[in-house]
């Protein structure tokens, strides 16, 4: 009778302590588990901080990248006035006006502010011509920068993705038409046009 309680407080010992075993386990992984989940949290954070802050340095490299490139269709243009550049089209441009398909939907509602002559909230090949917007030359933005000693520093400086505009009011202005999203901490976001609006 003895050996027969003995034999059975062994076995409920035995998987008692076998449960034990398990809800420690359990107890270990849910903690694990717990860490991850904190420690990809708090890594999300800290990613969301520095592209908040890096997000201004982006958009101040960019409206320095705008400004260097005004500056350089305002050379090219004074210097064509003054023959010389015999070749050039205004401000370097390769003189073809832009299609409108060719501007970027987001860039395309920052002009309907200034060019929207007709109120069709669209942009419109009679309103590109009023704006004479025009893709650069690059080769000759590329050797005016050097001689000038810019160099762009924004994450788009590929001179294709800018456009300028070279007729009325705005004329000289530099507009950047890529796929980039210059946005500051106030969610603003940059086209070039915001700068001397």
């Amino acid at each position: 009778m003895y050996t027969k309680n003995l034999l059975a407080y062994s076995c409920n010992s035995r998987a008692e302590m076998k449960f034990n075993k398990k809800i420690n386990l359990m107890k270990v992984l849910i903690l694990l588990l717990l860490f991850i989940i904190c420690g990809v949290f708090i890594r999300n954070l800290t990613k969301s901080l520095e592209y908040r802050n890096n997000s201004s340095f982006f958009v101040a490299d960019f409206k320095n990248d705008i400004t260097m490139l005004s500056e350089a269709a305002n050379v090219i243009e004074t210097e064509r006035t003054y023959n010389k550049y015999l070749d050039v089209n205004q401000f370097g441009t390769d003189g073809k006006l832009i299609n409108s398909k060719e501007i970027t939907k987001d860039l395309s509602a920052t002009l309907i502010k200034i060019a929207d002559m007709n109120n069709n909230h669209m942009i419109d090949a009679e309103e590109i011509s009023e704006l004479g917007i025009m893709r650069f030359r690059t080769d000759i933005y590329q050797k005016e920068l050097k001689t000038l000693q810019f160099s762009l520093k924004s994450q788009d400086h590929n001179l294709k993705n800018f456009i300028v505009i070279t007729k009325g009011k705005y004329a000289g202005t530099i507009l950047y038409n890529g796929n980039f999203k210059f946005i500051d901490n106030d969610n603003k976001r940059y086209f070039g046009l915001e700068i001397y609006v």
